[in-house]
């Protein structure tokens, strides 16, 4: 699937509601791990920086404690969330139809129409 294609708003919001539909527990973690990880990043002033951060303080292994979980626990956890969430997304992007709205003549007088206009039906 090249997300590229699609708007980027459209795949954030694909992706956020993919992560919600995740089990509670399976939720919670990721968006636990998610959540240390664009603080790292906030925090790094280079990406050399950030993956310094990263193996200082692996949000992995703060999950784990976080969670009163084993590291090789959360990694599992981790894996079949993206998995799922990766499995969801290509499912749903499958099913968005584009319908090209260029023709289309707005009702309203005083309307400047665009070269282009599209819409997506979910």
């Amino acid at each position: 699937m090249d997300m590229n294609l699609i708007n980027p708003i459209l795949v954030e919001f694909l992706y956020r509601s993919t992560i919600e539909s995740l089990p509670p527990t399976m939720r919670e973690i990721y968006q636990f791990i998610e959540f240390e990880e664009d603080e790292l990043e906030r925090m790094a002033v280079s990406e050399s920086h950030f993956i310094k951060l990263m193996s200082e303080k692996p949000p992995i292994r703060k999950a784990a404690e976080h969670f009163s979980l084993k590291v090789p626990h959360i990694k599992a956890v981790i894996d079949q969330a993206q998995g799922e969430i990766d499995r969801a997304m290509i499912e749903r992007y499958k099913q968005i139809k584009w319908v090209d709205m260029t023709d289309y003549k707005p009702a309203a007088k005083n309307k400047t129409k665009s070269k282009w206009s599209f819409v997506f039906v979910n």
